[in-house]
């Protein structure tokens, strides 16, 4: 026994010449993978290649310091203010901007994102399965499959940031639950466990900030797998620690988003996004993973069920399980978005949500199966089904490919989209901190108003004041009615909250309200895309100064003075939400109007005494001013909001250290 042990080698020596170091690395299936995926997202993205790029779902995305000012706000301009909380995916673009500083900001993230989208989800699929015992030409296949799924494509071609951000990130989040309750080789360590948890609960966050429903999803796929997996021994107080890690660690994280979530529940369905009407689908365009509207190539998909299918016939095995009961929520979310149609944030009727997220989990809960069943037997397989395997896996990438060649390039989505203003028009905005009123064409789209700018992401995901809803609802009904005295009445309510600009659909509904409404509007210069705009004429502002007669009428409920020259109207050089201004003497009963939806949590004090708020125009904030010159503060409180700031902010930065991995035993 010893001599024969003494004659084996100790050392074994391998020749390994520059060229074969060469293949290995060219010739290697990640590298490959990224290349082939970035040829094919430049050829479809090809018209539209920019950091500007809007359109769709996608509002145009602010530079770095006004996502940030907008995130932290206690208030916001938009749907004639409202002091909800803005949407934590503001911060994460926020975040990424500042990282892509030298390159663009935020726009320049979401450029990132949504061309970057196919070479990086395959990167991220293809890392997520290193742990499964499959070989890495597989692994490149099946991860090649998921970056070509059809949800993925359609989402960046109508401009769903976040069904691309759910397509990049979920096979990590998934990885990340697997290794703490699915896999059967649990994760070990001091450390590894918690870096891991936090890691995972850190992406779980970031997708919640897009798309809850795919939050929620994989919320319920870490409590099943805590439930059905057995752990090992010694290890139950790390996995239930862990699971409230994944559980709880979110929600600080996206604070103070989840109390929107809570109170408008159909941002679980809808995700974040600007308002768009969803295409019609049917059941078999489902079957085949295609969401509906351009983007997806019809019946390709059908490709990847039949791979499942095929593989549980054929191989199938007890590695099969994770995925399909991932597949199993994908099919139940897919079925909920469908039946039961949700209420979209900015208000008006239900509708159907898109599946394109829900479609995403399905499709990699079959992937994930898919490769549970392609892991070696001991004995081997046979070389023909070895090959026919191969030759048809291809196949199915191949055409999923072509399908991605053919639909992607269509859609609303591209460089410099979005009604942008005139130059000019732009900067008078910010200047006066005016209001601009966009009317759609689809009475079913909110008409959006924003004060100070043009309209941005997360604008259509802040919830406005109910009276909000209403009163620009009535507005679009009115301008475009041909009803002259309904025109000229809208223009008066639209000049009464500061309004400046009017943006219209079409030329023709801008000749009819110039013929209705008169002298009170202005023809100005077009949008970018064509939209004729109209500039009001009547004496308004953000912040105004009535005399006692118009300011009886405005506290009683009566509708703005509708004709030029009306005598009574002070525009004040102010704007929401900190107004400081001094008025000078004057007659009993005048009235400080500002421009923004009244709603509890406003305060008005005159000589550091406060005093009540009265509605004015049945909308607005209106402060009563004493006879005398007196110092008039009204403001937005923003010390609750400056505490969850903190809370998330102490919440990510305990996350992104306990994510960093520690050292693992010997």
């Amino acid at each position: 026994g010893g001599g024969a042990a003494a004659a084996q080698p100790d050392l074994l020596l391998v020749r390994v010449s520059r060229g074969r170091l060469a293949r290995e690395f060219l010739l290697a299936p990640p590298l490959l993978l990224a290349l082939a995926l970035l040829v094919v997202g430049l050829a479809v993205n090809a018209g539209r290649l920019g950091i500007d790029l809007a359109g769709g779902r996608l509002l145009p995305v602010g530079d770095l310091p006004a996502t940030w000012a907008e995130y932290l706000a206690t208030w916001h301009p938009v749907f004639g203010g409202t002091a909800a909380p803005a949407p934590t995916a503001l911060a994460v673009l926020g975040g990424l901007g500042a990282v892509l500083a030298p390159f663009g900001g935020p726009p320049a993230g979401a450029a990132v994102l949504l061309l970057g989208d196919l070479p990086l989800a395959g990167l991220i699929a293809y890392a997520a399965t290193r742990r499964m015992p499959v070989r890495r030409w597989v692994r490149a296949l099946v991860a090649a499959g998921y970056a070509l799924l059809p949800p993925a494509t359609a989402a960046v071609a109508q401009g769903r940031l976040d069904v691309v951000v759910v397509h990049i990130l979920l096979p990590a989040v998934v990885a990340g639950i697997a290794a703490l309750f699915v896999r059967v080789r649990a994760v070990t360590g001091s450390t590894a466990w918690l870096s891991t948890a936090a890691g995972t609960a850190f992406g779980l966050a970031v997708l919640g900030a897009f798309a809850p429903l795919v939050h929620l999803l994989l919320v319920l796929y870490a409590l099943a797998g805590f439930v059905v997996v057995p752990g090992r021994r010694g290890h139950g107080r790390r996995r239930v620690a862990a699971l409230f890690v994944l559980v709880l660690m979110p929600l600080a994280l996206l604070l103070p988003w989840p109390a929107v979530v809570i109170q408008h529940p159909g941002v679980v369905l809808h995700g974040v996004g600007a308002w768009m009407r969803e295409p019609p689908v049917s059941a078999v365009d489902l079957v085949s993973l295609d969401p509906g509207g351009p983007g997806a190539w019809p019946v390709v998909g059908l490709a990847v069920p039949v791979a499942l299918l095929a593989g549980l016939v054929i191989r199938p095995h007890r590695a099969m399980l994770p995925g399909l009961a991932l597949l199993a929520l994908g099919v139940g979310a897919v079925a909920g978005v469908r039946v039961f149609p949700a209420a979209p944030v900015t208000g008006g009727a239900p509708t159907q949500a898109w599946a394109g997220a829900a479609l995403l989990v399905a499709g990699w809960g079959a992937l994930w199966g898919l490769l549970g069943a392609c892991r070696p037997k001991p004995a081997g397989d046979p070389a023909v089904l070895v090959r026919v395997a191969t030759v048809l896996g291809v196949l199915g990438v191949a055409a999923l490919g072509v399908g991605v060649l053919v639909a992607g390039r269509q859609g609303p989505l591209r460089d410099g989209g979005g009604p942008q203003l005139a130059s000019t028009l732009r900067h008078e905005l910010e200047l006066t901190g005016r209001s601009v009123l966009l009317v759609p064409a689809d009475p079913a789209e909110p008409v959006r108003q924003v004060a100070g700018r043009e309209p941005r992401f997360a604008d259509d995901d802040l919830p406005p004041v109910p009276s909000a809803e209403a009163r620009l609802g009535r507005l679009g009904e009115d301008l475009r009615s041909a009803e002259p005295q309904r025109v000229r009445a809208a223009i008066a309510g639209a000049a009464a909250a500061g309004v400046v600009f009017v943006v219209l659909p079409d030329t023709g509904t801008a000749d009819r309200v110039r013929s209705a409404a008169g002298e009170l509007v202005s023809l100005g210069p077009s949008t970018e895309d064509g939209r004729p705009v109209l500039r009001v004429q009547l004496a308004a502002g953000q912040v105004t100064l009535l005399s006692p007669e118009l300011a009886k009428q405005a506290a009683t409920g009566g509708a703005p003075p509708g004709a030029l020259g009306t005598a009574g109207i002070v525009p004040v050089e102010a704007a929401p939400p900190d107004v400081a201004v001094r008025v000078s003497d004057g007659p009993e009963g005048r009235l400080l109007v500002i421009a923004a939806e009244e709603e509890p949590g406003w305060r008005a004090t005159v000589d550091g005494r406060q005093v009540p708020i009265v509605r004015a125009w049945a909308h607005f904030v209106g402060v009563p001013v004493p006879t005398r010159a007196a110092d008039v503060v009204v403001e937005q409180p923003t010390a609750p909001r400056s505490v969850l700031l903190l809370i998330q902010a102490a919440a990510v930065l305990f996350t992104l250290l306990t994510a960093i991995p520690g050292r693992r035993p010997a």
